[in-house]
């Protein structure tokens, strides 16, 4: 077993631990969307990291039986957003669904029209960066954050969903009772496959 001064070493040596609110998403543009880059992110309560599992069969190999790898899965990507009384972010993923099936013609329409790549990050809290010659911390008080934080903050760790799109926009729940609790609406990405970007 490791000792403290061990553990305390290894975190010192890889400067910190990872957080997970420390994290930024990678929306597309949605033709007839008003939501903007910057809001795409900043609204995003929740995401995840994808994680792939082999799939394997068992095969015979003399009086031994050994497991090889046949394929891989995936399962999709969650998250959920805030939704403000624009409800800009509904929208957003309402449009994005409408180019998948058309609502009025009830058709669907082709996988290059609808499937975008989608990149979601894991920051380094507490780094700084140059904007102009001036250094400011990326969480520290009273900074505005509306430009790209993907050239700007420190990416740890990223991956692109390749070929993604939202497969459920989950309805949203409105009762009399809810008067201290926000909006959000959570939807579930599909997605070909991802690969890791940083």
């Amino acid at each position: 077993m490791a000792s403290i001064e061990e553990l305390k070493g290894a975190v010192n040596s890889a400067s910190g631990f990872a957080l997970p609110s420390q994290y930024m998403v990678e929306l597309p543009l949605i033709p007839g969307s008003d939501l903007s880059a910057t809001e795409r992110n900043t609204l995003c309560r929740t995401t995840r990291l994808p994680g792939r599992q082999i799939l394997t069969t068992t095969r015979d190999m003399g009086l031994m039986k050994q497991n090889m790898a046949v394929g891989y899965a995936k399962d999709d990507i969650t998250m959920s957003f805030h939704v403000l009384n624009d409800y800009k972010t509904k929208d957003y993923f309402d449009k994005w669904q409408e180019l998948i099936v058309d609502q009025n013609s009830q058709q669907i329409k082709y996988a290059n029209e609808y499937k975008k790549p989608v990149k979601i990050y894991q920051l380094q809290k507490g780094k700084a960066f140059d904007i102009g010659g001036a250094s400011f911390s990326i969480f520290g008080v009273g900074i505005n954050l509306d430009f790209d934080l993907r050239t700007s903050a420190n990416v740890i760790y990223g991956v692109e969903l390749e070929g993604a799109f939202p497969v459920t926009v989950n309805g949203i729940d409105l009762a009399d009772g809810s008067t201290d609790q926000t909006i959000e609406v959570s939807i579930s990405l599909s997605y070909k496959n991802w690969k890791r970007i940083k």
